[in-house]
């Protein structure tokens, strides 16, 4: 080993200087040691000049020389990556006799880079076909929602047309009457005239006559004056009386359409509540006050949540749904199955009550709050808290409760009621008869009382 050491740095010097033919690549090549053994090859380091198949044949002669070349499956590791390192740089066919494996090498790996290649393109066509399949969804949505836009304004349109048709006529009606109401004046302005011209005649007669005074001609202008006066009176009224009737059915339309479009504000705006499922729990009645039960006594807020006494009575039109002297009135919605809670808020007030009741109870004179009588409630009266029973039934309840839940469970025939904050139910009716019926939210305000539905 020591004379074969000077050798191969010989060999290593003039390798160092000389380039290496290719054809030696497999029987390896000649590397130069340096001085303290070390291991000098720095012109093949510089820049340009750095071969990966040449430094891992000069790397394998060196090991070879240092006794460092390992067992056989050692050097089958290093052949193999020759082969791999020599293929990355590409094949090379220069009648070496291991071209062929080479070639072979390469060719399995070009098949396996079109089977890379073909994976690729189907996954480029997949998401080409996924990105049509969006774009195509999104201009039906499109085409639907533009669809059902057209519908909308139709739709609206139309009630815009229909209201403001109603509009035109009742304010043509007033025109057509305040018209009426001149031309009847102006007639009447010339009647009196004509009145004031024969009286003046009538005046200068009688004080003609009253010159030869005679009983018998002051009895009779007595009495054509009081006929004259009579007649005058008559038609006066006769005048006026249609233009009245003529006012009062124009109110009365007008007064009816805003009903008409109270209801059907509220029924529209509890439909797409309960459409867009906004109640947090399953059940959960967005209730409003119905106008045409109430009492003339109370007062319904303008989004029909809330309802207070008042002292002087208003004018409201007559109907048979609504409450004449009990200060009641009903929710717009029945109920005639499943399960419904709504809650309400006690803002004010010494008297009050709140439940469900039939839609058969009685709608005049005084109420009987009990269930035989289609009532199921419970309240404030007498300063205690009740259940409506017969006699009334006491309730545990300390303080001024604000919040009180009403629960109808049609099915079950149960009204139970519960305090704000509380698990356990105040009062339950059970086995209540509702026999088929729809089945309405109850509330009787007292004086000074103010109740609210909540949100």
């Amino acid at each position: 080993m020591a004379s074969a050491v000077p050798g191969a740095k010989e060999k290593g010097d003039e390798g160092s200087h000389h380039p290496i033919p290719e054809h030696q690549m497999g029987n390896g090549c000649s590397s130069s040691v340096g001085h303290g053994g070390g291991i000098s090859h720095r012109n093949h380091l510089r820049k340009g000049n750095f071969h990966t198949k040449l430094h891992l044949e000069h790397l394998a002669e060196k090991l070879k020389l240092l006794g460092l070349d390992g067992d056989k499956g050692e050097k089958e590791k290093i052949c193999s990556w020759r082969k791999r390192t020599f293929l990355s740089n590409g094949p090379r066919d220069d009648g070496d006799p291991n071209g062929a494996p080479i070639k072979e090498s390469v060719q399995e790996d070009g098949e396996q880079i079109c089977s890379y290649l073909e994976n690729l393109k189907k996954h480029k066509e997949e998401l080409l076909e996924l990105k049509m399949n969006g774009e195509r969804r999104c201009q039906d949505f499109m085409t639907r929602t533009e669809a059902e836009r057209q519908k909308i304004v139709s739709g609206f349109r139309q009630i815009r047309c229909f209201l403001k048709e109603k509009e035109v006529m009742l304010l043509a009606q007033l025109g057509e009457l305040d018209r009426a109401v001149l031309r009847r004046q102006e007639e009447e302005e010339a009647k009196v005239e004509g009145d004031i011209s024969l009286l003046s005649i009538l005046i200068c007669e009688m004080e003609e006559k009253l010159k030869r005074p005679t009983h018998g001609f002051l009895q009779d202008a007595r009495r054509t004056l009081d006929r004259w006066e009579m007649g005058r009176t008559q038609r006066m009224m006769e005048n006026f009386i249609d233009v009245e009737r003529r006012l009062h059915i124009i109110s009365q339309q007008h007064q009816i359409l805003c009903e008409a479009l109270g209801r059907f504000q509220d029924l529209l705006s509890s439909e797409l509540e309960r459409e867009e499922g906004t109640s947090e729990e399953e059940g959960k009645a967005f209730v409003t006050l119905d106008p045409t039960t109430a009492t003339a006594g109370l007062v319904l807020s303008r989004d029909r949540r809330g309802v207070r006494w008042m002292d002087i009575g208003h004018n409201v039109s007559p109907c048979p749904q609504r409450f004449d002297v009990s200060c009641c009135v009903l929710g717009c919605q029945g109920f005639t199955s499943g399960q419904h809670f709504w809650d309400v808020e006690v803002i004010s007030g010494g008297t009050w009550a709140l439940g469900v009741a039939r839609s058969s109870v009685p709608r005049k004179g005084w109420l009987t709050f009990h269930p035989d009588y289609g009532i199921w409630a419970m309240g404030c009266c007498r300063n205690g808290y009740r259940a409506f029973t017969s006699p009334p039934s006491t309730l545990p309840v300390s303080g001024n409760p604000n919040r009180i839940r009403v629960v109808l469970d049609y099915g079950g025939g149960r009204v139970i009621f519960y305090l704000a904050a509380q698990k356990d139910p105040i009062y339950a009716f059970q086995n209540a008869s509702f026999y088929g019926e729809s089945i309405f939210p109850f509330f009787w305000v007292g004086r000074g009382s103010h109740l609210r539905l909540c949100p």
